[in-house]
């Protein structure tokens, strides 16, 4: 997900509800468009600059301040920046495909005329390629400045992955690149309504501003495991001109941006935000390759949202020369179940670091205490609502299948874990009728990666419910 070319194919996972798809989402050191960017009246990209209407001050999702220094040469306080406007703009190459990033229908798709006139004077490449996707869960996708042809029509429906047009600069565009909105309840605009939220939530420690001016709570849609590496879809970059990539580390790759002890020069931040299975307690874990002249006092931010959707931030000073080429832990700490957590990492060090560079690179968050049974504990002890039929074969070494029955409608969760209680895969059937079904594992995590020969655990989850057992692997 590192290189240029993956751009090509940028699926975004949007939604929670969700849980088995992949996107390839990277937000990429950008590079200043060549062109004056309109005011910002309804901003909603906390990750980059954000103009508050009322006080002309810049805030990153985060919650943190932006300064002059913070940002590109020509952002001057109280202009408009990259990005200060109702969606995330993705630059890229003339028709790159866009991709479907959920299942969904085709409310509009056609070439119309563009904003008369123009934010900021431009004036219109011709009609605007516009498509919009109900997904039918209370979100829509919108996409802008597509080229021809659009190759869905009003009524179709599409599935993840089909290609809904591709990629230009129509309408009130200059530069070609990808405008792309998540609109929540309504799927029109309409400046006195409510209609968008952040794909990369809030985090701030005070009130989400978006929550203020557009009445909806910011959410964090991408979905990740446990473990997620730089290259995972819960691993977000932001902002920044000097990000350096590496062929090494975990899964054979990293970022590095160049170390500052002056807030006031930061120029890079990236988030980590895990799919927590259940609330207990963790350990953190931080994988950091060798060799790459690293901080030893690298700034690790743990945030915790809670219910009210303000975070409260724990700082963690970590060397980043401890036991590298291996995870370690940083921190224990009970941790909020699902998307109620995240580690925020900014090239910001400690007054007394050395080390010319602030390393980033997978994070593990694994369980303290393992809710894995024994083998021959099939089933809860008070679980009268699922059955392990069967698990064949086991040992495997190509795939195996898990049989259970399930005795009650619901909503059905199947987990592998290593031995060491760490999520590997997950899957979850929203809905279950009653019955007999197969879960087939190939032996790999859910980005694909092989795993080791071993001895790994699964779970079936129903209702609170949890029937577990044994897998043998002998790859």
């Amino acid at each position: 997900m590192k290189k240029v070319s993956k751009i090509s194919s940028i699926i975004f996972y949007l939604f929670s509800q969700i849980l088995s798809q992949v996107p390839f989402l990277e937000i990429r050191p950008y590079a200043p468009p060549s062109f004056e960017q309109y005011p910002v009246s309804h901003s909603v990209d906390h990750h980059f600059p954000y103009t508050n209407q009322a006080d002309d001050v810049f805030l990153r999702f985060d919650g943190k301040e932006f300064t002059e220094n913070l940002l590109y040469p020509n952002c001057l306080s109280g202009s408009s920046c990259y990005d200060g406007h109702a969606g995330v703009d993705y630059y890229m190459p003339f028709d790159n495909p866009i991709l479907a990033p959920a299942d969904g229908y085709v409310l509009w798709s056609s070439f119309s005329p563009a904003a008369d006139p123009c934010p900021g004077g431009i004036t219109p490449n011709g009609d605007q390629g516009t498509i919009i996707v109900a997904h039918g869960n209370g979100y829509y996708t919108v996409y802008l400045h597509l080229n021809e042809p659009l190759n869905v029509s009003v009524g179709d429906n599409v599935i993840v992955g089909d290609t809904l047009g591709f990629n230009g600069n129509t309408g009130c565009a200059i530069n070609a690149h990808l405008h792309f909105e998540i609109r929540k309840d309504n799927w029109f605009f309409d400046s006195n309504e409510p209609y968008v939220v952040d794909p990369f939530g809030w985090w701030g420690d005070s009130t989400d501003p978006i929550e203020t001016i557009r009445d909806n709570r910011s959410e964090w849609l991408w979905v990740s495991n446990g473990l997620v590496d730089d290259g995972d879809n819960g691993f977000q970059r932001f902002s920044g001109p000097d990000w350096t990539y590496l062929n090494v580390g975990f899964n054979n790759d990293s970022w590095i941006a160049p170390a500052t002890q002056n807030i006031l020069d930061s120029r890079h931040y990236a988030l980590w935000v895990p799919y927590i299975e259940q609330s207990s307690e963790h350990d953190i874990e931080i994988y950091i390759p060798p060799g790459l002249d690293a901080s030893t006092e690298a700034i690790y931010e743990l945030n915790i949202k809670h219910e009210n959707g303000i975070s409260s931030t724990t700082n963690i000073i970590v060397n980043q020369n401890t036991e590298p080429g291996f995870f370690h832990t940083i921190e224990t700490i009970t941790l909020p179940s699902g998307y109620n957590c995240s580690i925020i990492l900014r090239d910001v060090v400690g007054s007394s670091s050395t080390g010319s560079n602030v390393v980033f690179d997978a994070i593990r968050f694994s369980p303290v205490t393992s809710y894995i049974k024994e083998e021959n504990n099939k089933k809860n002890l008070f679980s009268n609502q699922i059955d392990i039929v069967s698990v064949f074969p086991n040992p495997f070494n190509s795939s195996t299948k898990i049989k259970y029955d399930i005795k009650k409608q619901g909503d059905v969760s199947v987990v592998i874990l290593d031995m060491s209680g760490n999520l590997i895969d997950k899957h979850h059937n929203k809905n279950q009728p009653i019955g007999e079904y197969y879960f087939e594992w190939d032996g790999k995590t859910n980005t694909g990666r092989n795993l080791p020969t071993g001895i790994y655990f699964f779970s079936v989850s129903l209702n609170g419910e949890k029937a577990t057992g044994k897998l043998i692997n002998l790859k």
